[in-house]
């Protein structure tokens, strides 16, 4: 399920800034980028940052721009570092939404490099803020967001009651939205909701929540993304599937899920439905007994878990090596001005001991003559 936080945070990032035209010309041709060529965005956000000309409010709508169109490029490296950079210099006033949008967005990060920990940390962050006076009601699809990807948070972690909760909160939130991009969002929402259910077992409610995930482009405002709603019918066929292999019906669960690798074996695009679809097999062949089989699937299943696993770590390791040099740097920065805090008090303390010396010694040498005077008219 991956890909449906990835999705959704695409979304969330592009809402940041509509209707909020930016003062430089630069930002608000990258801005209107962002999603039709992300790359071009970030040279663009890139250039403008480094000229040291912005100022306060479009240095964090540049590092905005950097942290999401970093994540649409997936490089979560990026996605930390211009996100942090943009933490450091937001305050909560003004800069609140930016810094909420940021946080999930790092949220959904470290997510993706399976550091839970540190999803969470910044998730609560984001949440807290959302009870800041300076957030409006009228923006109900950023709350909807960051709920959503708590709930996301709580059903990685296995603790499916608490993402209940958090799901509920962000289906709140969008169908309260006004903002078109909350009807995508909403069915996202309600799929994964029913997968949460699913894991309750409780497949009467799993089933109505999947039929409100389901994509009708009659029901839209505007056209769905490209691809959205082939992946939606996909991942609700799938959850089809997996309440037919729990109530013991492995045969038809089994006809389901290799019809969607049928229906999907000339996609160019790929993504984690495979894998899951290779594990609920494993799992239906295991009930009916086909020892083969099922350690066929398992093996599939298993080299994409290892292979993600060894990526995960693969990221994990450079984000280590990114903050270790980011500290030496910082670590240098520092030593070099306690060197010259160091140099600056030495000179000083150096001219009040030379003045000093100096005071002395013309003391000295009056009370010297003034000695000679005296003995001079005894």
């Amino acid at each position: 399920m991956k890909s449906r936080i990835l999705f959704i945070v695409i979304l969330f990032g592009v809402a940041l800034y509509a209707g909020e035209p930016g003062n430089d010309v630069l930002l608000k041709k990258a801005e209107k980028l962002m999603l039709l060529n992300p790359k071009a965005a970030f040279k663009i956000a890139d250039k403008a940052y480094r000229s040291n000309t912005l100022d306060h409010k479009e240095t964090i709508h540049s590092l905005f721009i950097l942290t999401n169109t970093s994540n649409l490029l997936q490089n979560p490296l990026d996605v930390i570092r211009y996100g942090n950079e943009a933490l450091k210099i937001a305050d909560n006033g003004d800069d609140v939404i930016t810094k909420i949008k940021i946080l999930g967005i790092l949220g959904n990060t470290y997510q993706f490099l399976k550091l839970n920990e540190k999803t969470r940390i910044y998730l609560d962050q984001a949440e807290l803020l959302l009870n800041s006076p300076k957030i409006p009601d009228s923006l109900n699809l950023v709350k909807g967001n960051i709920y959503y990807l708590k709930g996301m948070n709580y059903f990685y972690g296995l603790d499916s009651d608490i993402a209940l909760s958090y799901f509920n909160k962000a289906i709140s939130q969008y169908v309260n939205s006004k903002n078109p991009l909350a009807e995508i969002n909403i069915k996202i929402a309600y799929l994964n909701k029913g997968y949460c259910l699913i894991n309750q077992k409780k497949f009467s409610e799993a089933l109505e929540n999947l039929k409100l995930a389901s994509v009708s482009p009659n029901e839209s405002s505007r056209p769905y993304p490209p691809q959205f709603a082939d992946l939606q019918d996909v991942f609700i066929e799938l959850g089809k599937a997996r309440i037919l292999s729990a109530e013991a019906n492995p045969q038809l669960s089994n006809a389901m899920l290799f019809d969607i690798l049928e229906k999907r074996k000339n996609q160019p695009y790929r993504d984690d439905i495979e894998n899951d679809i290779y594990e609920l097999l494993a799992t239906n062949f295991l009930q009916l007994r086909d020892i083969e089989k099922h350690d066929y699937y398992e093996s599939l299943f298993l080299k994409q878990v290892d292979k993600s696993n060894y990526e995960a770590a693969v990221w994990v390791n450079k984000l280590i090596a990114q903050e270790s040099l980011e500290n030496e740097k910082q670590t240098t920065k520092l030593n070099h001005k306690y060197w010259l805090l160091i140099t600056f008090f030495s000179l000083i303390l150096g001219s009040v001991i030379i003045f000093l010396c100096f005071i002395t010694v013309r003391t000295e040498q009056k009370r010297r003559l003034l000695k000679k005077d005296v003995s001079e008219n005894i």
